[in-house]
């Protein structure tokens, strides 16, 4: 048997599945997880009390377990991308956890695009010069937190000190490290240029899981408060981007999978060629690991249902049966506004970080349902824009097929078909419910080829070809209006 611990930005959770990857009915467990925000930009989580929910939830599951039950031989782990914590030569923090979100490092990201070639580094890491990723956050660190940067012994991820807590050893996985941007994409191991930038040992560093390496036996005092978790194995953390895709069958460059929650994006998987080249980027794209043969190359955008979320509080709608009829009942593009939905800024596929969103051609006759749709319209072309540049690199196939998943596709068979009308793409809605846990039960397993284990799906939304000229000439209008802001916002 194989538990999975999936580190989400929204709950952490434990589910166990069996040795084909199914899960098992009724033995999960879940706490909620809340960051704690301001409006200077910050975004973090308490550290031990990341670690407690851990505990609490395998506590209850622990409790659960049947005595019939399987041994439990495998741990898994997903994590939300991108995170940092300090560690001192215990493995204690010495800060919080900084999340992706955590934007206060954002004029060391720009001070570091000053000094460095923003699409070299791309090409290097997978990852642009932003306050997502690790460079602009050490950086940042090292400017406001001198002292506690001198102290550190590890700058870790979350997944990192959990697994060093649970475990006693320090190591990173491939793909967890390679949503810092500091991962060398040729090398696959911490790139020399950024340790330089940042005047850092690689000894500061987590040291990176080998293919075959896992983590082995609990620390004693884990080992006996659960003693049915017999872990032989703790298997290097994923990203849970990478795992969704493998979760939700996409797992090659024929089925792009597209993820609508509080925000957006859009991820293939590629294999990889021992000694090529590293694939050659547009600078819309990102590229990421699934594990050390696989990449995950796409694009996010800050704008998903956090935007519909936006428009439910601010504007006076009805209630959702009645909203998605009457959002269904509008003709495409048919209420004259122009969109850009960039209410929190801009990542894929421009990165104009300091744009805002714009909403232009009111009228007097203009009603809240033709907003709601516009809003729902402008996001889909900035998919679609992604969607381009994924199948314009040759990272998707031209005939790929996109498959949807996420609580605000769920809602709307209005918004799946917008997409699909905007991408000029077919999608396919999964009803795959945990996609994230279960890729990663799968890449343990062996079973993330795409064969062998059901891919669920609903129903799929077809392009409508007029509706996709007419959504190509509303792109248009947005390019036009983006470019206005971003001249006039330099």
């Amino acid at each position: 048997m194989i538990l999975v611990l999936d580190l989400g930005s929204s709950s952490t959770r434990a589910t166990l599945y069996d040795a084909q990857g199914y899960s098992v009915p009724g033995l999960s467990a879940r706490a909620e997880v809340r960051f704690a925000t301001g409006e200077d930009g910050r975004s973090e989580d308490d550290p031990l009390a990341a670690f407690d929910r851990v505990v609490a939830v395998l506590d209850e599951l622990h409790a659960r377990l049947p005595d019939h039950a399987a041994p439990i031989t495998d741990l898994g782990v997903s994590a939300y991308a991108c995170s940092l914590v300090c560690l001192d030569a215990r493995g204690e923090p010495l800060t919080p956890v900084y999340t992706y979100a955590d934007t206060r490092c954002a004029d060391d990201a720009r001070a570091l695009r000053e000094r460095c070639d923003e699409l070299q580094a791309l090409q290097r890491t997978g990852c642009r010069i932003r306050a997502n990723y690790l460079p602009a956050k050490l950086a940042w660190i090292a400017r406001t937190q001198a002292e506690a940067f001198r102290a550190t012994r590890w700058f870790a991820s979350l997944s990192d000190f959990v697994c060093f807590r649970l475990f006693g050893r320090m190591q990173s996985g491939i793909s967890i490290a390679s949503w810092t941007g500091l991962l060398n994409r040729r090398t696959s191991d911490w790139d020399e240029e950024w340790l330089e930038v940042l005047g850092m040992a690689r000894s500061a560093l987590p040291p990176i899981a080998r293919p075959s390496e896992r983590l082995e036996g609990l620390r004693p005092e884990w080992a006996a408060r659960w003693p049915r978790f017999r872990f032989i194995r703790g298997h290097p953390p994923v990203g849970d981007g990478a795992a969704a895709n493998i979760g939700s069958d996409c797992v090659d460059a024929s089925r792009i999978a597209v993820t609508v929650g509080s925000t957006a994006a859009l991820r293939i998987v590629r294999p990889l060629v021992p000694g090529a080249a590293p694939f050659a980027l547009p600078p819309a794209l990102w590229a990421y690991r699934v594990d050390h043969a696989r990449e995950l190359i796409g694009g996010a955008t800050t704008e998903g249902g956090n935007v519909f979320a936006w428009a439910r509080r601010t504007l006076n709608l009805p209630g959702d049966d009645e909203l998605e009829a009457r959002v269904a009942g509008l003709a495409p593009d048919a209420h004259g506004l122009t969109v850009l939905p960039t209410l929190a800024g801009e990542r894929s596929p421009g990165y104009a970080e300091d744009i805002r969103g714009t909403l232009h051609g009111l009228s007097l006759d203009t009603d809240p349902i033709e907003i709601v749709r516009a809003l729902m319209e402008g996001i889909a072309y900035r998919l679609a824009h992604i969607c381009d540049a994924l199948r314009a690199s040759g990272a998707a196939h031209r005939d790929a097929v996109l498959v949807g998943s996420g609580g605000a596709l769920q809602a709307s068979p209005t918004w799946c078909q917008i997409i699909a009308d905007a991408t000029g793409l077919p999608l396919r809605l999964t009803d795959v419910s945990e996609a994230t846990s279960r890729g990663a039960a799968l890449l343990i397993c062996g079973r993330a080829d795409g064969d062998g284990h059901p891919s669920a799906r609903l129903v799929t939304y077809h392009p409508i070809k007029s509706h996709h000229e007419i959504y190509r000439a509303a792109m248009a209008r947005q390019e036009a209006l983006y470019a206005q802001l971003v001249r006039s916002d330099r």
